[in-house]
């Protein structure tokens, strides 16, 4: 019942319209570049690919839902951290829409151009220029922007070909749940990095007043000098304690003119 349930989502998406609206999901998730679009574009683009493989390749039904389970954990480890740390999105600059859209054309006119033409043993060729796309869409995230939320979605749409190619090319070797353990530790790092990533700090703005304005509000040297308000009387200044006083000398005064004793009458005998 569950492989009908994954070949009847790949069999939707298996056709022209189905392969060119994950190629154009996949360009919206550069072109956005909102953290919440880039976790849903890229869950349902890696699901949409996965249910592909099942439809097409006949990949065990224990196979499609491991990757199934890889990619909703991962998925979940990054919507999670963006989620706690939303106020720290902006630590990181991205390129602006502008840059995006060139990047973006750029690499559009050059696979018109040069039209590489690869094709993998057992896929067909819109499957191999699907994955290719994908590729390519997730190396432009990584060279577009220093977040580790973004890297983090980058490096999951980078591991879309591998996920794709291990159970069709390698059914018994057990890579594909290695790589769905990739997919999760890849998202692991990289939440880890999110909330790990230091908070932005308010930048102090600086108003610059008039010349006459600053002069009017500082107060005046005195008070700036002593502390006290300009009203209350300036305090004397005293003289430090290791500093005698000097006291001026006292001048003598002249001797006060003394009553002379009056001569003593001698007695006659």
């Amino acid at each position: 019942m569950s492989m009908s349930l994954f070949e009847l989502a790949g069999g939707l998406l298996a056709n022209g319209p189905g392969v060119l609206m994950l190629a154009a999901l996949a360009a919206s998730t550069v072109l956005i570049w909102d953290w919440r679009w880039a976790l849903v574009s890229s869950a349902l683009l890696l699901l949409g690919i996965s249910s592909i493989g099942a439809a097409l390749h006949s990949v065990p039904a224990i196979i499609t839902a491991g990757q199934w389970l890889a990619i909703i954990v991962a998925t979940l480890l990054l919507g999670l951290s963006a989620r706690v740390r939303s106020s720290g999105m902006a630590a990181h600059t991205n390129a602006n829409w502008l840059l995006r859209a060139l990047a973006l054309g750029f690499l559009l006119g050059a696979w018109w151009l040069v039209d590489p033409g690869v094709s993998l043993p057992r896929f067909t060729q819109v499957e191999t220029d699907l994955l290719i796309w994908i590729a390519l869409c997730g190396l432009l995230m990584l060279s577009l922007t220093a977040s580790p939320l973004f890297v983090g979605i980058g490096l999951l749409l980078l591991l879309a070909p591998l996920q794709s190619i291990a159970p069709v090319l390698a059914p018994g070797a057990g890579l594909s749940i290695f790589v769905g353990i990739a997919q999760i530790l890849t998202a692991l790092a990289c939440a880890y990095l999110t909330l790990a990533q230091p908070v932005p700090t308010a930048r102090a703005r600086r108003v610059l007043a008039p010349l006459s304005a600053s002069r009017a509000a500082a107060p005046p040297v005195e008070q700036q000098q002593t502390g006290l308000p300009s009203h209350l009387p300036r305090p004397a200044l005293r003289r430090p304690a290791f500093f005698a006083a000097r006291t001026p000398p006292v001048s003598a005064a002249p001797p006060e003119p003394q009553p002379e004793p009056p001569p003593a009458v001698e007695e006659r005998v």
